[in-house]
């Protein structure tokens, strides 16, 4: 008995991704301090999303930059393979966010990449340079307004309403009223010191409270035994 099989093909279209180059563990270390900052602002705005290492593509080229933040409209992660098009999957990143651990990563941050990112939308573009074993610099300018990298002391981002500072190789995050954002490993960190704090505090006046209710206990012992009470 002859037995027939259909042979169905389809063709499935492969998006050509660039080949993106590993990280060192001091430029993931970096990124990701900053990230951890980046998302505690993002999650007190309705809609912003912060994006990392997702290829961004406008007409023909395309960048993976470190961090991106989209406020509003971005489309859901789950939608969005490695290249979201702008402006066919949604609006160009408000901030983009560059993180700079050699001189050859900051001449190629500071290179083509502002003219791309600044025809693509992005409002403000900021390059972290953080050397090993160097003071951290800043890198800033508004596309949005024209303008190239240059070097700042303090970077204040009106899109996220937050200011960014170096001390030494720290970075530090502020927001608008002048209170330091901290990544909730760090709040979380910081809440368990107090409460061990706050404890201890607790037993030493516990403990303080015992010795004077002995003391008392034992004059009235005392006066009770001499008849004077």
């Amino acid at each position: 008995m002859a037995v027939t099989y259909e042979v169905v093909t389809q063709v499935i279209e492969v998006e050509e991704v660039p080949e993106k180059m590993p990280e060192s563990p001091w430029h993931n270390k970096n990124v990701e301090t900053i990230k951890e900052l980046l998302d505690e602002v993002a999650s007190k705005i309705q809609g912003a999303v912060v994006f990392r290492d997702i290829y961004f593509q406008h007409g023909d080229r395309k960048y993976a930059p470190d961090l991106a933040i989209v406020l509003q409209g971005s489309p859901p992660i789950e939608k969005l393979g490695m290249i979201y098009k702008v402006p066919e999957d949604g609006p160009a990143p408000d901030v983009i966010v560059e993180v700079a651990v050699s001189a050859k990563a900051l001449g190629e941050a500071l290179g083509e990449k502002p003219e791309f990112y600044g025809g693509m939308g992005v409002k403000e573009f900021l390059v972290v340079q953080a050397l090993p074993e160097k003071p951290v610099k800043f890198w800033f300018c508004r596309l949005s307004k024209g303008e190239r990298p240059s070097q700042v002391q303090e970077v204040q981002l009106e899109s996220l309403g937050i200011t960014f500072r170096a001390e030494g190789t720290t970075v530090r995050v502020f927001d608008k009223e002048g209170k330091e954002i901290l990544p909730p490993k760090l709040q979380l960190s910081m809440l368990r010191e107090e409460l061990r704090q706050a404890l201890e505090q607790l037993s030493q006046e516990r403990a303080k409270r015992e010795e004077l209710e002995r003391k008392v206990a034992e004059l009235e012992r005392k006066l009770q035994q001499s008849g004077k009470i």
